[in-house]
């Protein structure tokens, strides 16, 4: 009770100003405070604290506190440009002789003299200094955006993510084949710079070794721009055409640095308020968006992408209660963008395939833009010796559902040939409809005459023509499609009566008879914690024009009620030859479900009378350092066994920090002394005995939140903060560091030499003049020193006989006692 007084009374003399005085008596012991009679004083220098903006939070940074006056107990913070930005705030509209006095030094005092109508105040306890402003104080921001002053390009760092696979089948009667496997993926970060290095080696006892080097670039983001510049070997990105191997540079957007409210595509919703007016969104009975709007014409334009779309409910609730209504429709295709966005992508060098020894020239260039809610253009340019492609089209959101008409004509000449000539027409529609919560999207293609090819296939054409001899080239055979037709749907019925889906793919040759056909129908649906589908697929052999159907049953139902629960699933399939039964169980072990396991058991029927069965089963282990695993099965007349092995490693400044899984975008993370800890953010996660762990992936431009989980630390640590945020670029190694206290922490039973306990609130010193701790209730006090063995100062006044001293030895914890903390019985004189 004595504590929440002075808490309470320090809350509201800090946010009042004024002095609040203490009755010594309520406290039953002598206690000085006047320290506090203004709030919890801050000390002045360098604090690293959180900043906060109308209670969102704008990141963390190095502020200094100095004292306003030599008689004042408090230190307040100091303003500079730099702080003002990040918090937010217009600095252009700021009184100009404050402006200039701003850039040419911090300023220190109250913020509502440096920005009228601004308040500020510190929380020492949390360590944030909370702003307030109003709105037209403010910069214009995007939903979902992030400051890009706050964007960290990390450390200088090298990354390498490794899969190994081995592979070993032995049969009855024949050879046995073995075969091996490895992914590389390297990394160098240098500043902004990003150097990235894509290989694989493969092994088998028929092909014997082979090593190729699929991608080596370099890599950096232009963040004013809101692009980024990449330089060698890389695949160009499919927006318009479809993707290609290149070798050279590349300029091209990068739409990750838009804020969320900026990407992909959501339709402005206009109208006009009489009064101040709430105007709500809502999408298929559920609202997605809120926001007040003054008298006169608003256009809202920061909402975020929502899937593929469903028609948006607006409603606009006037002040004095009355409501207007009307529907804005949504449907989204990728073609679409919001409007005024830009999307583009320029390439020079030359064309790269491994397959092929040819390698011409090739520039590419495409561009997409939004003109309206209504309204998406899009073009793209390919040329390239004996080649060229042309593309363009639209793309529009209308009631009816979003739909884009699209072309690319295409001329292509080989060796001792005549120029070939076609085109491609492009059709796609989608729709949802919220009435029925049926969702549609229909992709349909025309090539006019055989002439048409798209880069890889004119490029592999031209190979095969120039080199005949080329075995890998002229093993590709090419059939001139004529059309193409893809459908999806899907059909949420009412709760609890599951889901209908249909994929169909259907497409037919100018150069060959017949289609190749592919119908699948599937219902999915859940009876308690049981999961069970049905599938029914059609497929159309085009080399045997034959029909084969497959029809396939499965159940999934878990073991249990625990998050480790293992799970069994069985399926049942049905086709022309045979007839097939698959029972599986899998599931995880330990604290991070760092162990994994599967086992499997499968029986199959033949028409001619034959049976097959097979067994086997796979463990894994996520080890600190790496992933590890093994596979072994056995059937009719075979055996096989195999093993995997996956991870990462980050070496910089700081050393070489092994992981289990690392992905593009990272971040170190360092705690001294706090080996074991857990990072709650990410499952499986913890720090190694040198306190430090990799986060294997964090998404670029956004706020990125990593706590740390004290629990099961030593009572010798203390985390200074658990939690920070970070917002990393892409690629970007972010390191984090968390400051740590250490010690030997112990609890003490204080009394003076008449056997009374200490005062409450009295100051613990040790033999430098360094707090380690107070005294609390009954002359208890929970202390944190830097030695095993001293003599500690307890002081509660300015008065020779308001301080004494005690030695103290702390003794050793049994086994039986290792989560408590060591006590010591202590007299002070």
């Amino acid at each position: 009770m004595p504590i929440a007084l002075v808490v309470s009374s320090l809350a509201q003399a800090r946010e009042e100003g004024e002095e609040v005085e203490f009755d010594g008596s309520l406290l039953r012991t002598i206690v000085d405070v006047s320290a506090f009679s203004r709030g919890n004083p801050v000390s002045p220098g360098s604090h690293r604290i959180d900043i906060y903006m109308n209670d969102r939070r704008k990141g963390r940074r190095d502020v200094t506190f100095v004292l306003s006056s030599p008689g004042d107990t408090s230190a307040i913070p100091c303003y500079d440009i730099k702080l003002l930005t990040l918090l937010g705030i217009a600095v252009d509209k700021l009184d100009k002789a404050a402006l200039e006095r701003l850039r040419s030094e911090a300023q220190c005092g109250d913020l509502s003299d440096i920005v009228p109508g601004a308040t500020a105040r510190f929380d020492t306890g949390s360590q944030r200094l909370e702003v307030r402003a109003p709105q037209i104080l403010l910069q214009h921001e995007a939903r979902g955006g992030v400051d890009p002053a706050l964007w960290d390009h990390g450390v200088t760092a090298a990354t390498l993510q490794y899969d190994y696979n081995g592979y070993r089948s032995e049969y009855s009667g024949s050879a046995s084949q073995s075969s091996q496997y490895m992914s590389l993926r390297g990394g160098l970060n240098w500043r902004v710079w990003r150097l990235r290095y894509r290989a694989n080696a493969s092994w088998s006892n028929q092909q014997g070794f082979s090593y190729h080097s699929n991608q080596t670039y370099l890599e950096r983001a232009l963040t004013d721009w809101h692009s980024k510049l990449v330089l060698g070997q890389f695949t160009t990105e499919g927006q318009v055409f479809n993707s290609v191997g290149f070798l050279g540079a590349q300029l091209s957007s990068d739409d990750r640095m838009y804020a969320d409210s900026r990407r992909g595509f959501a339709p402005v919703i206009q109208g006009v308020a009489n009064t101040n007016a709430l105007v709500k969104v809502t999408q298929g009975g559920y609202q997605i968006y809120e926001t007040t709007v003054p008298p006169g014409p608003f256009a809202l334009d920061d909402l975020y992408p929502t899937g593929s779309g469903g028609d948006l409910l607006v409603t606009v609730r006037e002040a004095d209660g009355r409501e207007q209504v009307f529907t804005v429709p949504y449907a989204s295709i990728p073609e679409l963008l919001r409007p005024g966005v830009s999307r583009y992508s320029l390439n020079a060098g030359k064309y790269r395939n491994s397959a092929m020894k040819d390698e011409p020239l090739l520039g590419m260039a495409t561009w997409q833009h939004g003109f309206s809610s209504l309204l998406t253009g899009y073009s793209g340019l390919i040329t390239a010796r004996d080649y060229t492609a042309v593309s363009g089209g639209l793309a529009f959101n209308t009631r009816m559902g979003a739909f884009s008409l699209g072309a690319i004509q295409s001329r292509t000449r080989l060796v001792n040939q005549h120029s070939r000539q076609g085109n491609s027409l492009r059709f796609t529609y989608a729709k949802r409809l919220p009435v029925t919560d049926t969702s549609l999207a229909l992709t349909g293609f025309h090539y006019t005459g055989q002439g048409y090819y798209e880069t890889d296939e004119a490029m592999l054409l031209r190979d095969r023509a120039k080199y005949p001899r080329n075995s890998i080239s002229t093993s590709n055979s090419t059939y001139a499609r004529r059309n193409r037709l893809q459908l999806n749907a899907t059909q949420q019925l009412p709760e609890r009566f599951g889901t209908f889906s249909l994929n169909a793919n259907w497409q037919d040759y100018w150069n060959q008879k017949g289609t190749d056909t592919e119908y699948q129908v599937s219902y999915n649906n859940y009876f308690k914690r049981v999961n069970y589908g049905i599938s029914l697929n059609r497929i159309r052999n085009l080399t045997t024009s034959r029909w084969e159907n497959t029809v396939m049953l499965t159940f999934s139902i878990p073991l249990g009620s625990g998050p480790s629960t293992p799970n069994l699933t069985s399926s049942y399939t049905r086709q022309r030859e045979q007839h097939s039964l698959q029972n599986s169980l899998s599931g995880s072990l330990g604290e991070d479900n760092q162990y994994r396991y599967g086992a499997f058991f499968n029986g199959s029927r033949h028409n001619n009378g034959d049976n097959a069965t097979s067994v086997g089963g796979n463990v894994s282990w996520s080890a600190p350092w790496a992933s590890l695993g093994g596979s072994y099965s056995t059937g009719s007349g075979y055996s096989q066994y195999g093993a995997n092995l996956s991870g990462g490693v980050v070496a910089y400044q700081g050393g070489v920090v092994f992981t289990p899984m690392l992905g593009d975008t990272t971040a170190i993370v360092e705690a001294e002394h706090a080996g074991g800890a857990r990072v709650t953010s990410y499952s499986g996660v913890r720090l190694n005995s040198r306190g430090k762990a990799v986060v294997p992936w964090l998404s670029p431009y956004r706020q990125n939140s990593v706590e740390i989980d004290p629990r099961g630390l030593s009572h010798d640590v203390e985390l200074k903060y658990t939690s920070q945020n970070v917002v990393p670029t892409a690629g970007a190694v972010a390191l984090l560091r968390y400051e740590t206290e250490s010690g030997h922490t112990f609890l003490v039973n204080s009394a003076d030499i008449n056997g009374k306990p200490l005062p409450f609130g009295a100051t613990v010193m040790d033999e430098q003049q360094r707090v380690v701790g107070y005294i609390a209730q009954v002359g208890q006090g929970l202390l944190r020193t830097a030695k095993e063995q001293g003599t500690l100062t307890v002081k509660w006044g300015e008065l020779p006989t308001e301080h004494c001293q005690f030695s103290y030895r702390i003794p050793v914890l049994s086994d039986t006692r290792a989560f408590d903390y060591p006590r010591l019985n202590a007299t002070c004189q």
